[in-house]
């Protein structure tokens, strides 16, 4: 349930032209200094952008967290996702990386809602177990 609201306020904040915004001066920087290196210019704006698309995943998380709160929903539930991910996958040093540490997004989703003091227990996983079902590519 954590993944929908999570989405629509990356659209509803604007994250993508907050993004471009952002990353302007670095390109306007990287042309001045690196010229006509295209590899070289996306790597260093690519670098520089990093630490704002971790910001933006913090916010879409914390407005998930809001959103679900106020529907009743279990609100941290998208910490189980990320505890998922982090028993799973090998992550790259964060710095390096367009999103937080599963670490750090379990701790802050789970503080967010601790914070906004979110009393919901639903889940709807039998319902979501019926979606899965019936989106499940026939062999």
């Amino acid at each position: 349930a954590g993944a929908i609201p999570h989405e629509i306020a990356h659209a509803a904040t604007r994250h993508y032209t907050r993004h471009i915004s952002k990353s302007m001066p670095a390109r306007t920087i990287a042309d001045a200094l690196l010229g006509k290196s295209d590899a070289a210019k996306s790597i260093a704006v690519g670098l520089v952008s990093l630490k704002y698309s971790r910001a933006f995943e913090t916010e879409a998380d914390e407005f998930s967290v809001h959103y679900l709160c106020g529907l009743g929903l279990r609100a941290d539930g998208a910490a189980a996702f990320f505890r998922k991910i982090e028993s799973h996958e090998a992550a790259p040093p964060q710095w390096l990386s367009t999103h937080p540490s599963p670490k750090n997004r379990i701790e802050h989703i789970e503080a967010q809602a601790k914070a906004q003091n979110c009393k919901g227990t639903q889940t709807n996983s039998l319902e979501y177990q019926r979606i899965k079902k019936q989106l499940q590519i026939p062999k």
